[in-house]
Order: structure tokens, then sequence, then C-alpha cells
């Protein structure tokens, strides 16, 4: 397989800038946008599972069944067993 070769022209070249439409904000201060597609659906995804197993592990706890909770202690550090 052949390696991917870029122009010159491609690899040297300044990202364009953006601004929102009638902002007044300094050309120059002004950021690409970055595109953080399906990560923040992926965090919230996480934190959710994460809550769950918590609100799990809180409810193991009060009802005293010690071995339930340290799998699921395990389970939220990312252990098995």
């Amino acid at each position: 397989m052949e390696p991917l070769v870029l122009p010159v022209e491609a690899t040297l070249a300044p990202p364009a800038p953006y601004s929102r439409p009638g902002s007044s904000e300094d050309p120059d201060s002004v950021v690409a946008p970055v595109v953080v597609s399906g990560i923040v659906d992926a965090i919230l995804e996480v934190s959710r599972q994460r809550k769950s197993l918590l609100n799990k592990l809180r409810s193991v706890l009060q009802s005293g069944n010690d071995a339930e909770a340290l799998q699921l202690a395990r389970r939220l550090c990312g252990l098995s067993g």
C-alpha cells in the first residue's frame, strides 16, 4: 500500500478563521470551531451508567449485602470480578 502524501499547500495552510454571522469579534482572535460530534453524547452516556451504578451501590450498601456492594464497586473502578 502506498503512503498517503498530501500536497505541501495542504499541510502548510493555516485554518480559515471562523466567526458567527453578525459577530463583532476581532478576526485575529477568532478560533475555528471544534467538531465534537458524538463525544458529548458518549460522555453523557458514561455519566448515566456511572450514576446508575452508584445508585445501585448505595441501595446494596444500605441493605447490608457486602458481597454485591464489592462487585459493584469493582465495576465502578473498571475491575472485573
